[in-house]
């Protein structure tokens, strides 16, 4: 454990790499559906609004909602959609693509077989 002003410092709050990404400390924020989507299940100011409130403070990962990848693939309303280019783009601010630690090149194909070389985690 490092050592703190009060004491040792426990490893849930320490520091941590994933991917490219330097976090101060593995408090993440886990996937939870919040119904911020408009009608068309596009992600809009709601969402943006939230994952900024609850990534204010510098080195925090938060994990974003479940989406419907399909049209057929839900019954709710106002949950974000990633089936078509509006609701793509509605989640664009959220964080742009290319600030993601596993972001390269790479197909979609061949990312989600990569994906745990890139998230080295232990806890």
């Amino acid at each position: 454990m490092a050592a703190s002003p009060v004491g040792p410092v426990p490893k849930l709050f320490q520091p941590i790499r994933v991917g490219t990404t330097n976090l101060q400390h593995r408090v993440v924020l886990a996937p939870m559906t919040r119904c911020r989507a408009d009608v068309q299940h596009v992600p809009g100011a709601l969402a943006l609004e939230y994952y900024k409130q609850r990534t204010s403070v510098p080195g925090t990962l938060a994990i974003t909602e479940a989406t419907f990848i399909d049209a057929r693939a839900g019954g709710l309303t106002n949950i974000p959609g990633i089936w078509n280019d509006e609701q793509v783009a509605g989640w664009k601010p959220v964080r742009p693509l290319e600030e993601l630690p596993f972001s390269s090149s790479r197909s979609r194909s061949s990312s989600s077989s990569s994906l745990s070389q890139s998230f080295p985690l232990s806890f």
